[in-house]
């Protein structure tokens, strides 16, 4: 909205004149400019008009419907994303099976490889990294249960990988998996490993991308932890995986949180987890998460959790001075 367009709906909200003309005396602006930028306000939903007179509601309602609108473009972008990559995932193994028809050997990773068994992640992990260095890993982890006691061998690797100069490693969990007690001394491991660990309660299945080119993609898309994966070096489908990975990483919340603002629980409340789930996950008690919602309740003045949502999300909306 345009400032001057803002400013404008500020004073009409302040003082409710019920004409343009009482308006535009208000505002110090000419009348006909005032009665444009009324019907344009009116379109936009923010005024209503009964006749000649103004009619005013709660600008709260129509910034919670924007922000409704949006949130679904943006679900409807990655669910496009998402179908996209599922899509090419179900031509994957009709393309592996060509590519070990035609017996070719290469230089390094193949261009497709499968990878089956309850191992097949590890070992589709273990085969890419022995054939060419990882710079940039991003993993999308939604069963974590598997890593919960970790392989000495393969952690070791995994950590003088990343700790190289110039690497990192991303991991985004499930916000009702990394909550769990047996999941404590792990994180705590990858954390110290230097791994940057967010999560979230919303995830799709389980993939990972590196370096732009190299994508790990289970065979029946949706699996949380596949036990048929596929390897593939393709800038394009990496970089569709690279878009998605980045969607979610932007919306998820960084595990442990420390800091005492209640804006990490509000937001994987947001996607689906109870207070209780995206408190342990951050490393709080359930009490001080619920003093959290609380103090936030209060700071809003929310009557209940969907007026707290509905206010914590026009907060975000709002343009920073």
């Amino acid at each position: 909205m345009p400032q001057r367009h803002l400013d404008l709906l500020a004073i009409a909200l302040r003082a409710r004149p019920r004409t343009v003309a009482e308006l535009a005396e208000l505002a110090l602006r000419d009348p006909e400019t005032v009665a444009v930028q009324v019907d344009e306000l009116i379109e936009d939903g923010f005024l209503a008009r009964i006749g000649e007179t103004i009619a005013y509601e709660p600008p709260t309602t129509r910034v919670a419907e924007q922000v409704v609108r949006r949130s679904a473009e943006l679900s409807g972008e990655l669910a496009a994303g998402l179908e996209e990559l599922a899509a090419l995932v179900g031509d994957l193994p009709a393309l592996a099976r060509e590519w070990e028809r035609g017996g070719t050997q290469a230089h390094g990773l193949l261009e497709v490889e499968v990878f089956h068994g309850w191992s097949a992640v590890t070992d589709l992990w273990h085969r890419v990294i022995e054939s060419r260095p990882l710079r940039r890993t991003d993993v999308v982890l939604p069963d974590s249960t598997r890593l919960y006691v970790a392989d000495p061998e393969m952690q070791a690797t995994w950590h003088s990988v990343i700790g190289q100069p110039g690497h990192r490693a991303r991991v985004i969990g499930n916000v009702a998996e990394v909550g769990r007690p047996e999941a404590a001394q792990r994180i705590t491991e990858e954390l110290a490993g230097g791994v940057d660990i967010r999560i979230s309660a919303d995830l799709p299945g389980w993939f990972w991308v590196a370096d732009g080119e190299v994508v790990a993609l289970p065979l029946e898309w949706g699996e949380t932890w596949p036990t048929s994966a596929i390897a593939i070096r393709s800038p394009a489908v990496a970089g569709l995986a690279q878009w998605v990975f980045d969607q979610l990483w932007a919306a998820a919340v960084p595990v442990r949180e420390g800091a005492s603002s209640w804006a990490p629980l509000l937001q994987l409340m947001a996607k689906g987890a109870t207070v209780e789930a995206a408190s342990h996950a951050l490393g709080i008690s359930d009490r001080t998460g619920r003093r959290r919602i609380a103090e936030a309740m209060e700071h809003y003045r929310a009557a209940n959790l969907f007026a707290l949502g509905a206010a914590w999300s026009r907060d975000l909306t709002r343009p920073t001075p």
